[in-house]
């Protein structure tokens, strides 16, 4: 055991270590309108900022509370899809959008087999995600409608970009054998029997509210949902870990089922984004931007960057064109492959988890940050630019 004279210095390096971070994810959100820079993109540039004090820096504490921000960034990314609005659509919205969606993932597919590309090159190019997306849709005047399709396209990306990544993680634990459908399968009865359980909880709380409410008499309701939501998704990560999936992957799915069970979700989310984004999934963006290699810069790394940022940026603009066939305008057709073009947090999940799956080495898993990096900066500016002049109709 430790004695209190030793454990002093490891006291302080923690201490310390909290205060570094802590201190750039509280001034990080004021710096980014000047810098014209989204505060993600600046949480990643200020971890990268730090790699010089790696050895001064308390990694396990880091990593523990990065991990927590990481699960809850998923569960969010699920929660934040609108199925709601998803059925409100007519069925030639429907199809359109599943059309740009599959040409979007065929478009990639083509360049990583012409480019001769590795395989999962494909979920790189192919990434959808409507987390930076979001913000910048609230600060620019579109139209409703425009908002409405390019949103639910978004969604629907992200949830067959993840639902794929969770596939390929299966794939390389397993191959294609019988015990990649068996995984497969309990997955899937693991999920109905959560959806289940949801479904009960909310039959209880419409049946019995007064009785319910007498459980938590002496909680207030936010402290409820943020609790009974954390214990949700803690439960699907640790049923995923237990089948030898990513908990990460489980997060989402967690995220996913809650939200189509409990459509009326905005105040729980609300609460759940306060956290997340307030404090936890903070340290995920210093700690991806802490792992970066910066000895993979090379002029090989910046034109490979160049190329896969132009390639992802061509892969989204060629699929939106499916949007003609709801009336948009040439300028609404280019906007949405703008806005298509920086899934951040997506990219982000799929270059961390291909890095610590060992399946990406430290070059490949820094190019995936360069390229979120700069798509961040650039594309949403891009957005901007061309939303002031006259907007979107």
């Amino acid at each position: 055991t430790l004695s209190l004279h030793d454990a002093l210095p490891i006291l302080e390096n923690t201490l310390s270590s909290l205060i570094l971070v802590t201190l750039g994810v509280f001034l990080i959100p004021f710096l980014s309108p000047f810098l014209r820079i989204p505060v993600a993109v600046g949480e990643l540039l200020y971890g990268m900022a730090l790699a010089p004090l790696a050895d001064r820096i308390d990694a396990e504490l880091i990593n523990f509370l990065a991990f927590l921000g990481f699960a809850l960034l998923m569960f969010l990314a699920g929660l934040e899809i609108d199925w709601n609005q998803l059925e409100t659509l007519r069925r030639k919205e429907k199809l359109v959008i599943v059309l740009v969606v599959a040409t979007n993932f065929l478009l990639a597919l083509l360049a990583v087999k012409l480019l001769k590309l590795s395989p999962e090159a494909v979920l790189l190019l192919g990434a959808m995600g409507i987390g930076l997306m979001l913000s910048v849709l609230r600060e620019l005047e579109f139209s409703p409608y425009f908002k409405q399709v390019v949103l639910i396209t978004g969604s629907l990306g992200e949830v067959v970009t993840l639902l794929g990544l969770t596939l390929y993680d299966l794939y390389l634990t397993f191959g294609w054998g019988f015990s990649f459908y068996l995984h497969l399968f309990l997955i899937a009865l693991f999920g109905i029997f959560f959806v289940f359980l949801l479904k009960l909880l909310k039959l209880l709380v419409w049946y019995y509210p007064k009785e319910v409410a007498s459980l938590v008499a002496e909680e207030t309701k936010a402290a409820v949902d943020i609790r009974a939501s954390f214990a949700l998704m803690l439960l699907f990560m640790a049923f995923a870990s237990l089948i030898h999936v990513e908990p990460i992957l489980g997060a989402f799915i967690a995220g996913t089922l809650l939200g189509f069970i409990f459509r009326e979700k905005e105040h729980f989310e609300s609460k759940l984004s306060s956290l997340g984004y307030g404090f936890l999934i903070p340290f995920f963006f210093v700690q991806v931007g802490f792992c970066f290699d910066f000895s993979s810069l090379s002029p090989l790394f910046l034109e490979l960057s160049v190329l896969l940022l132009a390639l992802l940026f061509l892969i989204k603009l060629l699929s939106s064109l499916w949007f003609g066939l709801l009336g948009f305008s040439p300028k609404e057709l280019l906007l949405a492959g703008l806005l298509f073009s920086f899934p951040f947090t997506v990219l982000i999940a799929v270059g961390k988890i291909f890095y610590e799956k060992g399946v990406w080495d430290s070059f490949n898993f820094a190019l995936a940050v360069f390229i979120t990096v700069l798509g961040g900066i650039l594309f949403p500016v891009a957005v901007k630019v061309l939303a002031s002049k006259g907007g979107s109709s």
